[in-house]
């Protein structure tokens, strides 16, 4: 999988995860569900980057 598909993926993703289907499933908890969600998100970005970055080292 290359970068770009990654990206492409996780912006994708992220579109889903904040879209209305998820946001009326969640009406009631909505600050939990946006909070929680954002930090997920957040933090798989964050794990992508440094797995893309171990990758790159190796092919130097």
């Amino acid at each position: 999988m290359s970068n770009k598909e990654i990206w492409f993926f996780l912006f994708f993703f992220g579109v889903l995860l904040f879209n209305w289907p998820f946001l009326e499933v969640f009406a009631l908890s909505l600050p939990y569900y946006l909070f929680i969600i954002w930090g997920v998100f957040i933090i798989v970005v964050i794990v992508v980057i440094k797995k893309m970055n171990k990758q790159s080292s190796w092919r130097v």
